[in-house]
């Protein structure tokens, strides 16, 4: 479990093991409770990959940004810093992405993790707490608790990388993290402030967040032709939906169309209509419906956005 920057007594542990909805709330513990969801208090260090360091498992974060998360908030406990914010989460996705980062950031960070976590490790070590390793030689008990308390800054930092990750059906990479800082003032800020920044230009994705569903379709018969998703309650109507064919370098469909709840609402042809766009309304919970006839490799691409939508 973890708690804002005003914890009660609460405990966190190495195991991800719960499910996570799309969260319907605006507020970023109880979206971020729901993202995360860190419900396990023990850890064991086997030889196995999958319990190496407390075998992490998150539904909507990337593997090694969870472990990223979880090495940030372990180093805030064995040094004594009392809530993981951006710069300390930084520290942790440096720790697990030490070669790749370098290649999207300016700034001694090595610098700035020693002097924000004097006491941190590499590799699987630095995913369980010191006593776990003394124990793991001697076969006793490797279980450990600790507390975790993150600040409503990287709350929001995360959420955002998580909607970008989202709209294009993915889990939050260290990409998606990148491309979400640029998004608020106060997040790059932060970071030239302690001599960081990023190596090249970050497109601003602010449209990205506003898109409600996006899927690539192919003709081959074996392809889902029905999906359902829910609609974030920070995205606001109008919706619009767009289909287009063909989707990057495969065969155009020949014909296709989309019914959303029931009702026919777009319909694309090759070559004569290839890309439609067409205002739609949604519920809370939607369900599209597809049609196609083309070539095995046939494709096409469906994206839903807002017109209007609100960063976290």
């Amino acid at each position: 479990m973890l708690t804002s920057q005003n914890p009660t007594t609460k405990n966190a542990g190495c195991h991800w093991d719960k499910s996570y909805p799309t969260p319907s709330t605006t507020d970023p513990h109880t979206q971020f409770q729901n993202l995360v969801g860190i419900v396990s208090v023990r850890a064991e260090l086997t030889q196995t990959n999958e319990n190496s360091g407390g075998g992490n498992k998150c539904e909507a974060l990337h593997a090694e940004v969870a472990e990223a998360l979880q090495r940030a908030t372990l180093a805030c406990t064995e040094n004594g810093v009392t809530s993981t914010g951006l710069i300390e989460f930084f520290c942790g996705l440096y720790l697990q992405f030490t070669q790749e980062f370098q290649t999207h950031f300016d700034g001694d960070v090595g610098a700035l993790v020693e002097r924000i976590f004097p006491k941190h490790r590499f590799g699987d070590k630095g995913l369980v707490t010191e006593k776990v390793l003394e124990n793991a030689a001697t076969g006793e008990d490797s279980s450990f608790g600790y507390l975790v308390v993150l600040s409503d800054s990287l709350l929001r930092l995360l959420w955002t990388a998580t909607r970008l990750a989202d709209a294009v059906g993915r889990k939050t990479s260290l990409k998606d993290v990148i491309a979400a800082i640029p998004l608020d003032d106060e997040w790059a800020g932060e970071l030239q402030q302690n001599g960081v920044s990023t190596r090249h230009r970050v497109r601003d994705f602010r449209d990205v967040l506003s898109v409600v569903f996006f899927a690539t379709l192919h003709a081959h018969g074996s392809w889902s032709k029905k999906m359902e998703f829910d609609v974030d309650e920070r995205i606001r109507p109008p919706f619009a939906a767009s289909l287009e064919t063909p989707s990057g370098g495969f065969a155009a469909m020949k014909t296709a169309t989309m019914k959303l709840n029931g009702m026919l609402v777009a319909e694309v042809s090759w070559p004569d209509r290839p890309e439609v766009v067409v205002p739609v309304e949604l519920r809370s919970k939607n369900t599209l419906e597809f049609e196609f006839d083309g070539p095995e490799f046939g494709s096409m691409e469906v994206t839903i956005r807002g017109t209007s939508q609100q960063l976290p």
